[in-house]
């Protein structure tokens, strides 16, 4: 009955999601923006949803509407994936502050991977190679950013870093199951060590940032006083008193 119930509220909120996504993508259409506005967090309501949810769906025993559901995901990431990475080349950089969140642009194929995983089986098959490939090449381009990364002051923004390193991480462990290779289980613990130690040194700087009060939004200047000049040797009339 758990599991019903489970699978059941898994549909509803699915539905909700469908909803929203069809909101957000009509608004993409019908609603002019600056393209400089778009960065890579973008995908997490768009991409990351359709996949994620394909992945639940295939836990819950709902396969077919997850094939659905993944369809969206990777449409998603075609469509948003080529605009913002024409962003990205041809227009002026990003503010320092979104520079991080171009670590979400390397985890669509670790995200599908997984759903795919989720709902074939766990089968190493053509279209998953397809998908490790793609992501080897996203995976590397941000170790060379590393560089990059380092030489910005640290915000909330680095959380950006956080996704990407869990699906990467939860990508690789379903890559070591399947593939049997020596050593699978130390090649694990050695993965979710990584993972746990960057997400952990990333939750541990934003406590400092917090409690330091740098994590602060600015507050809005105070309006200076009024500076009108006044008649020489006249006082102010007191409030009520003018006429």
């Amino acid at each position: 009955m758990g599991s019903t119930a489970a699978s059941e509220a898994l549909q509803v909120n699915r539905v909700a999601v469908v909803a929203l996504a069809v909101l957000f993508f009509t608004r993409l259409l019908i609603r002019q923006r600056d393209i400089d506005q778009l960065h890579a967090g973008y995908l997490l309501p768009t991409v990351a949803a359709g996949l994620i949810g394909a992945q639940s769906l295939a836990t819950v025993g709902l396969p077919e509407v997850g094939y659905g559901s993944f369809g969206v995901g990777i449409l998603m990431w075609l469509l948003l994936g080529a605009a913002l990475l024409g962003r990205l080349a041809f227009r002026p950089a990003l503010p320092a502050a979104l520079v991080p969140t171009l670590a979400i642009f390397a985890a669509p194929p670790a995200v599908g991977g997984n759903a795919w995983f989720a709902l074939d089986g766990g089968r190493p098959d053509l279209f998953q190679h397809a998908l490790l490939g793609t992501f080897v090449l996203l995976i590397l381009a941000q170790l060379a950013l590393i560089p990059t990364y380092a030489r910005l002051p640290f915000g909330l923004g680095f959380w950006a870093l956080t996704f990407t390193t869990a699906a990467s991480g939860t990508y690789g462990i379903h890559w070591l199951a399947a593939t049997g290779v020596p050593g699978a289980d130390v090649l694990t613990v050695v993965v979710l060590t990584l993972v746990t130690v960057i997400i952990g040194w990333i939750a541990v700087r934003s406590m400092v940032l917090v409690v330091s009060g740098a994590g602060r939004l600015p507050r809005p200047p105070r309006p200076a006083p009024d500076q009108s000049p006044r008649s020489p040797g006249r006082a102010p009339a007191p409030a009520g008193r003018e006429r």
